[in-house]
């Protein structure tokens, strides 16, 4: 079994494939906060026990085992996320620690007992699948960044990255400003030269920086179904 330093490896990398970055060392020691020396041994050793593809090239790539783990494991996250949120009560940040320490101690016997009782969520509280045992995720090839939207366009929220949920003042602003998934979001102006964008959202009006922007996912808004007409009706005859 892996380790949980391991684990917390596996999640970073993954995270960073997830949000379409390239995934180098040095990214992989950001994310989890440690020094690239530490980061370059540890990756050794993943690749020496087979959770990572030992390769030349300097982007890590997981194998067909530490992705199987991995998604596991986020998938224990999301769901002790869920029922955290859901019939807890705790709000984002909170909970995204809570889950944190969980999922590591938690089997997957009493995961899924979670997962059933709550009505098999499809998602985690940010809009990070939670798919059914072994099913692995697929992404909306209509997504990307809010900070790629067009000024004038609507869009519609779908997650928000997990590298978010590790800043708690951000993810506290997210939950507190409604960039809930689901939420219909307008960007209505761009200040120039990468200046903030304006958003508008369940009525009220957000200014966020293009580096909060890129932590957000979304996807063009559904057009509006056209409005239901009754047919004419029929005369009767005489």
């Amino acid at each position: 079994m892996p380790t949980i330093p391991t684990e917390n490896y596996l999640i970073a990398i993954q995270t960073l494939h997830d949000d379409e970055i390239r995934c180098i060392p040095a990214r992989v020691a950001e994310l989890v906060g440690v020094s690239a020396p530490t980061v370059t041994e540890a990756l050794k050793r993943m690749a020496r026990d087979g959770y990572i593809e030992a390769a030349h090239d300097p982007e890590v790539t997981l194998t067909a085992e530490g992705r199987r783990l991995v998604v596991a494991l986020m998938r224990r996250h999301r769901i002790v996320e869920r029922w955290l949120t859901d019939t807890l009560g705790l709000d984002w940040a909170t909970a995204h620690e809570e889950a944190h320490r969980m999922e590591h101690a938690i089997s997957d016997t009493v995961a899924e007992r979670l997962w059933v009782s709550m009505g098999h969520p499809t998602c985690c509280p940010h809009g990070n699948p939670i798919l059914p045992p072994g099913e692995l995720p697929v992404p909306d090839p209509r997504r990307l960044r809010l900070r790629d939207v067009e000024t004038g366009e609507a869009v519609t929220l779908l997650r928000i990255s997990e590298r978010a949920e590790e800043m708690h003042d951000l993810i506290v602003y997210f939950e507190e400003k409604g960039f809930r998934p689901g939420v219909d979001i307008t960007v209505t102006d761009r200040a120039p030269l990468n200046g903030p964008l304006t958003v508008e959202l369940e009525g009220r009006s957000v200014a966020l920086g293009e580096d909060l922007a890129a932590y957000l996912w979304v996807r063009p808004a559904e057009p509006a179904p056209p409005p239901h007409v009754a047919p004419e009706p029929v005369a009767a005859r005489a």
